[in-house]
């Protein structure tokens, strides 16, 4: 069944072993909205950011595997987390860290402890400018405008990629029968759709995009595009259709009135799939 939200929650990924960062921030960013997933090694972490692409990351200077350094370096070269502000949170003893953090790229460098009211406002700053600027989309989370053009680009000086151009087929039918904020469910289950087609059959490279409010954008692996495009297909066709009553699933159409004052017979919503591929290298 489709998953039903009426708008979008900022997901927080907190990476860190201190468990009383875990005790502190959970609560108070759960009660400010956020949806908050917490790990405690750079495994953990890294494989939460790829199946539960958040909002932004709070990341610890070290942690018990691997440096935070080395997993802020990984978040940066995969193209599903690339785009995610990481905030580093450190210990006073890892000051002497903040200049090469700041300088490899990180968004802000936070000491413990720290005030959570400031942190709060902290990480809303950081969300909101990625919003302001465009990057992604603000429902979904996704990258959108220039990072999109950015990674089609790359593909001129690649091999070996299936691009999946997916779009929803008679939305504009559903909109204008059912509404704006039923609409804007059906955008935010489309982009968790993909997300989850991609995390089961992709690969953790994978690049997903949003262009205008029902255009995806997928780049995987040659060998895995037709097996991401089949069941993304699939399941969106089945699944969309919990969004329709049952005597509308039944008929397999929604009457809507038209400017004459007629009613009109109008197909359900179902996926568009477009794919272009590169050449395997030799």
């Amino acid at each position: 069944m489709a998953a039903r939200t009426t708008s979008r929650t900022h997901r927080l990924l907190i990476i860190d072993d201190d468990p009383l960062s875990a005790v502190a921030l959970k609560p108070y960013f759960g009660q400010q909205g956020f949806e908050v997933r917490s790990s405690t090694t750079a495994a953990d972490g890294l494989s939460d950011a790829l199946a539960f692409p958040p909002s932004l990351i709070l990341l610890a200077v070290s942690l018990p595997d691997k440096p935070g350094l080395d997993v802020f370096q990984q978040l940066r070269a995969r193209a599903r987390t690339a785009h995610i502000p990481v905030m580093f949170l450190a210990e006073h003893v890892e000051l002497r860290h903040q200049n090469d953090l700041l300088g490899a790229g990180a968004d802000d460098f936070i000491t413990k402890p720290f005030d959570l009211d400031i942190l709060g406002l902290r990480v809303r700053n950081a969300i909101q400018r990625m919003e302001r600027d465009g990057v992604h989309d603000p429902r979904t989370g996704l990258p959108t405008g220039r990072l999109i053009q950015e990674r089609v680009r790359a593909l001129a000086d690649e091999f070996d990629w299936y691009k999946i151009d997916f779009g929803i087929d008679h939305f504009d039918a559903f909109s204008n029968l059912y509404g704006f904020m039923t609409s804007e469910e059906v955008i935010v289950f489309a982009a968790r759709l993909v997300h989850e087609t991609v995390q089961e059959v992709g690969t953790p490279d994978d690049f997903i995009g949003q262009r205008g409010d029902t255009e995806f954008v997928i780049i995987t692996r040659l060998a895995n595009g037709p097996k991401v495009r089949d069941l993304l297909e699939k399941r969106f066709n089945e699944e969309v259709l919990s969004f329709y009553s049952f005597t509308e699933r039944e008929q397999g159409y929604i009457e809507v009135e038209e400017g004459s004052g007629e009613r009109a017979r109008k197909p359900l919503m179902a996926a568009r799939i477009k794919v272009q591929q590169g050449e395997a290298e030799e």
